[in-house]
């Protein structure tokens, strides 16, 4: 063996429950360090630079041989040591088709809400909106009916606006893509977001019927929520959210409720978030999201507070081990996802499924890369009626295949690949110019997490059974 270099971009070791737990960041896998495996890196990393040799000498009487030199050609397979670029600076994979396994269909651009804050650009009064006409809907089911190629199962999401103002769309275009899906031989799941300031018990009924899955945006207590989720002429909406999300939960659909929280400036105590969502309404789960805010919009997270949002996480993250290892669940669902993506060994070549695998439907029947697009006036990607533009998607695809400069020795570059589109588009205009306002928290995030996730593994290796993550993920 010649001199060989530590690579640091291809993996990070963090401390868990007493022992040292390796990611191996080109594939996300993670392995428990053995005490030779241990020594070994501590050596190699004091040094940077290392010769059998000097390997030789420093552990000759300490460990056997044999486990040494294991332990060596590991690291070695794994990147760890070696020579060159990091082992994942593949070429860009070309797109030829368009699979596509869930639909977001934009049934409304109106809400009846007037939130400090909403991402998207065209959102009107009901009255105003535009609506997406039954027939713009057919042809976008049979459109994903069509792209899903040999996939078993596919995903409808509702959405607007917000879409119980179209209620009466929402059941029959349920029970239409039922029949439809069946006719293909494909079962069909369905989904929406929603303020739940029309639920009723007629939809909670057919809801549960149906096995859709609802997510609320909820952003915490009376206070917090009222100064942000207001009606048009600007009363609070808490009293009638937090009455309607718990008649939806004790309604006791086959699919867990879940609370979507935005984080905006001021309010960013998601422990007492948390707990008020899971305890004193509750949720099955919560979910946490920084606001995605141009540069100097006053709902835009303030100097520190981003800060302030890890910290609580990583608080809400601990409890959470706590439980994992009695097998319950927590609920926090950023660590679900966390923890699914290290169980499955997830590496992102792009940051998320939007172009591949999910695809969203304007009102007018316009194809966007996900819902956040719809209505911004950005490139389509064909159109329900005509189809995918597979030209102008694998253009796109292909370049944000791409990896920046600055993110090659990134060592979450596996799990973010490069951030949301969206905000990328809202910060710069541009959703493949690369952001780095969240680069740190990304980075800390994830070695938390991974500290979190040996941590379980070494106490209840059972919480990451099959069943266990699959429960999770349908959440």
């Amino acid at each position: 063996m010649g001199s060989l270099q530590l690579q640091h971009q291809n993996y990070r070791a963090v401390d868990a429950a007493g022992r040292r737990v390796l990611l191996h960041v080109p594939t996300t896998s993670v392995f428990e360090l053995d005490r030779v495996g241990d020594d070994l890196l501590a050596f190699i990393e004091e040094h940077e630079e290392v010769r059998a040799d000097a390997v030789k000498a420093r552990f000759d009487g300490t460990h056997a041989p044999g486990a040494v030199c294991d332990a060596l050609a590991d690291f070695i397979a794994l990147g760890v040591l070696g020579p060159g670029l990091p082992t994942d600076a593949a070429a860009p994979r070309p797109v030829t088709r368009a699979p596509i396994g869930t639909l977001v269909l934009t049934l409304t651009t109106g809400c009846n809400l007037g939130c400090s804050y909403c991402y998207r650009e065209d959102l009107e009064p009901p009255k105003a909106a535009q609506v997406m006409e039954h027939e713009t809907a057919l042809q976008a089911i049979d459109l994903l009916l069509r792209q899903a190629g040999d996939r078993e199962r596919v995903g409808i999401v509702f959405f607007g606006g917000e879409p119980l103002t179209r209620f009466a769309a929402i059941r029959a275009l349920t029970l239409e893509a039922r029949a439809r899906a069946q006719a293909a031989g494909k079962q069909v799941d369905f989904s929406l977001t929603t303020n739940a300031t029309l639920l009723n018990d007629e939809m909670i009924a057919f809801f549960r019927e149906h096995a859709v899955g609802i997510a609320i945006s909820i952003d915490g207590d009376e206070l917090e929520h009222d100064r942000r989720r207001v009606t048009l002429n600007g009363r609070g909406t808490y009293q009638r959210v937090a009455a309607n999300a718990r008649k939806l939960i004790q309604a006791g659909l086959p699919r867990p409720v879940g609370a979507r929280v935005t984080l905006s400036r001021g309010n960013t105590d998601v422990q007492r978030i948390f707990r008020h969502l899971r305890e004193d309404i509750g949720f099955a789960e919560a979910g946490f999201a920084p606001v995605t805010a141009s540069p100097g919009s006053p709902q835009a997270l303030a100097p520190g507070e981003l800060r302030q949002i890890l910290d609580g996480m990583k608080a809400l993250g601990r409890d959470y081990v706590k439980a994992a290892k009695r097998g319950w669940h927590h609920g926090f669902s950023n660590m679900d996802h966390m923890m699914l993506d290290l169980a499955r060994g997830t590496h992102k070549v792009l940051p998320c499924g939007a172009g591949l695998g999910l695809l969203a439907a304007g009102a007018d029947g316009t194809l966007s890369l996900c819902h956040r697009f719809t209505g911004t006036g950005t490139a389509s990607f064909g159109d329900v009626t005509r189809g995918v533009d597979i030209d102008r998607l694998a253009d796109f695809v292909g370049a944000a295949q791409h990896v920046h400069e600055a993110c090659r020795g990134c060592r979450a570059r596996g799990i973010c690949a490069g951030g949301c589109y969206h905000e990328a588009y809202v910060h710069g205009g541009d959703p493949l110019a690369p952001t780095f306002e969240h680069c740190e928290f990304v980075r800390e995030w994830l070695d938390f997490g991974l500290a979190c996730y040996g941590e379980i593994a070494i106490a209840n290796p059972g919480f990451f059974t099959a069943g266990n993550m699959q429960r999770r993920e349908l959440t």
